[in-house]
């Protein structure tokens, strides 16, 4: 038996999955949330907290993504240009959050989330 394994210490199937989407988009971690370069231009950025990082997920063409293993809360930053909005739904289909293009909105719940939707049409 491993020392890890006496001594009562989580292996690695114990961990909670990694939030993902589906489809898939990138996505980067960071250490420290002050280590969390801006969007960029034309795309839709998602911080979602795992494992004592920040996952940040980034989105840059319209449609909807699934989210799974989602947990806590985080921020939503969408510098899409005109009107193009980014839509969190929750996981019965409703209108959770919408942030326009140009703003971001913290304090996400992800427990609830089951989408986000990059669309054309404004908040």
């Amino acid at each position: 038996m491993a020392l890890a394994a006496s001594m009562g210490a989580a292996s690695p199937g114990d961990a909670p999955a990694a939030p993902a989407t589906f489809p898939s988009v990138p996505a980067k971690n960071y250490g420290n949330a002050g280590d969390i370069p801006k969007c960029r231009p034309g795309h839709v950025c998602a911080t979602v907290a795992y494992g004592g990082k920040y996952h940040v997920f980034d989105f840059y063409r319209y449609g909807t993504y699934g989210l799974s293993n989602w947990r806590g809360r985080g921020t939503v930053v969408n510098e899409q240009a005109g009107g193009a909005a980014a839509r969190v739904d929750d996981r019965s289909g409703a209108e959770a959050a919408c942030v326009a293009a140009g703003t971001a909105i913290a304090g996400v719940n992800w427990d609830r989330a089951g989408k986000i939707k990059l669309t054309t049409a404004r908040c």
